[in-house]
């Protein structure tokens, strides 16, 4: 597991907030963390997605997040399948940016957010994390198995 990037542009005005895992494994289910392998809590946040081709998207999502280490989860292949109901483009290429605040996202839900609303209510993320996972089971001693 590596970090991919720091956040030192921002585009929320709230300070940076989560760590993020974009999960690329849909067979993994992140119970614990795999930064500090604490038990990771289910909570359903309102993340902000930028969608290319598109613009902004605000999505209430269901996310793992440890509370040890402020480390938030989200499994890609439910992202795609929510976001392709969504929006229509040719190739979905998407950016999870950050959370917002839950009464900019609800009445982004009817309609009434404008873009400068949930920039002031929006926290990016700390900083973007890549995991690998290597499957469990018997490895020769010269191979490290984790």
């Amino acid at each position: 597991m590596g970090r991919t990037a720091n956040r030192r542009d921002r585009i929320g005005t709230l300070p940076p907030r989560y760590d993020f895992i974009l999960n690329p494994h849909p067979d993994v289910g992140f119970t614990r963390c795999a930064r500090c392998d604490t038990r990771t809590n289910v909570r359903k946040l309102p993340l902000v997605i930028h969608v290319e081709g598109f613009g902004l998207v605000l999505l209430g999502k269901t996310c793992r997040l440890c509370l040890r280490c402020d480390t938030l989860v989200a499994h890609k292949a439910e992202l795609d399948r929510l976001l392709r109901a969504m929006v229509s483009v040719p190739k979905l290429e998407y950016v999870v940016l950050g959370t917002v605040n839950r009464q900019v996202y609800q009445r982004g839900l009817s309609g009434h957010a404008s873009l400068d609303d949930v920039k002031d209510h929006m926290a990016d993320f700390k900083s973007y994390w890549k995991v690998d996972v290597t499957p469990g089971g018997w490895y020769p001693k010269n191979r490290n198995a984790g």
